[in-house]
């Protein structure tokens, strides 16, 4: 259980608190809160009033509160709610993505389907993915053989093996996270699609580490977009992100200045566990994945980052 809150005596910081519930008891840790003088007259010693403590075990409806302060010894029970988490609005985005993705297949030109990173342990597996794309050939490409792979390839040089304007989707499933240069195999997507030809792409934004050492990325809609962008060629139809999550943090006697104690919201708050894109080859083929920068489209981008977005020090 993970209790944020602060706590005062006639208008003065506690100087040392502890809870207590069923499961045991814990000292709190002091915790910034600048925003508390504005309701004490500015007082500038509320800011250190602020408390952040965790409990193993379940949540308690009763929280027993015991502070010091002078020599004195003070007690507040505070009922907590007998409720789960508040529900939050999704952090799902768009249209769900096997519509979406069936539609894209639907308009793509005739031709070929190139399907990245699909080796799988299991047959029906491949023979699922390859409905998804009934009436086309599909062409499984994968680093390693395995079932579902018809080309082992490296996904960043899909171009000198298959060469350009060649097919007319590329599909990949969790693969980008895993490819050591994500704007090397966009450049080599644009390449190989003939224009007018889907890159269709799925990758996962909050999920946990895996397939290690190989997993170097991870991608919100927004850093799709940045990907398939019109330097290399494309123009993005839709994206989309699914599944929401929260992450929960096992904290282990955090320091009030460790930055980590932030870490503690994190179960209070969610995410899309999964983002993807659709995009669409309608600009010439790039030479080279040099991602131009300078006086483009990226740099007006860098000043999108919110003023409010730093983290407190």
């Amino acid at each position: 259980m993970h209790v944020v809150g602060w706590a005062h005596v006639d208008g003065a910081p506690l100087e040392r608190m502890w809870l207590e519930t069923r499961s045991g008891s814990a000292q709190v840790s002091a915790l910034k809160r600048p925003d508390l003088p504005a309701f004490f007259d500015g007082s500038v010693d509320m800011i250190a009033a602020g408390f952040s403590v965790y409990l193993p075990g379940p949540p308690d409806v009763e929280l027993v509160f015991r502070g010091e302060q002078n020599g004195v010894t003070y007690t507040a029970v505070v009922s907590a709610p007998r409720h789960p988490l508040p529900v939050v609005p999704s952090a799902a985005e768009g249209r769900d993505w096997d519509v979406a993705l069936r539609e894209a297949v639907d308009s793509a030109p005739e031709g070929s389907v190139l399907a990245l990173g699909v080796r799988t342990h299991r047959e029906d597996a491949d023979l699922r993915l390859r409905a998804k794309f009934l009436g086309r050939t599909v062409v499984g490409v994968d680093i390693h053989p395995g079932i579902g792979v018809d080309v082992v390839a490296d996904v960043h040089e899909l171009d000198l093996v298959f060469g350009t304007e060649s097919v007319a989707i590329v599909y990949s499933g969790s693969l980008l996270e895993h490819v050591a240069a994500p704007w090397i195999v966009a450049r080599a997507c644009s390449s190989v699609l003939v224009p007018g030809g889907y890159a269709v792409h799925h990758a996962p934004w909050a999920w946990p580490t895996h397939a290690q050492p190989n997993d170097f990325w991870r991608m919100s809609t927004g850093g799709l977009r940045q990907l398939f962008t019109p330097a290399l060629g494309f123009e993005v139809v839709e994206t989309g992100a699914s599944t929401d999550v929260r992450m929960q943090v096992e904290p282990d006697d955090l320091a009030a200045d460790d930055p980590r104690s932030k870490m503690l919201a994190f179960s209070t708050t969610h995410s899309a566990g999964t983002s993807w894109i659709i995009a669409r080859r309608t600009g010439q083929q790039p030479a080279a994945a040099t991602w131009p920068y300078a006086g483009t489209a990226a740099a007006e981008t860098a000043t999108h980052y919110p003023i409010d977005g730093l983290s407190e020090a």
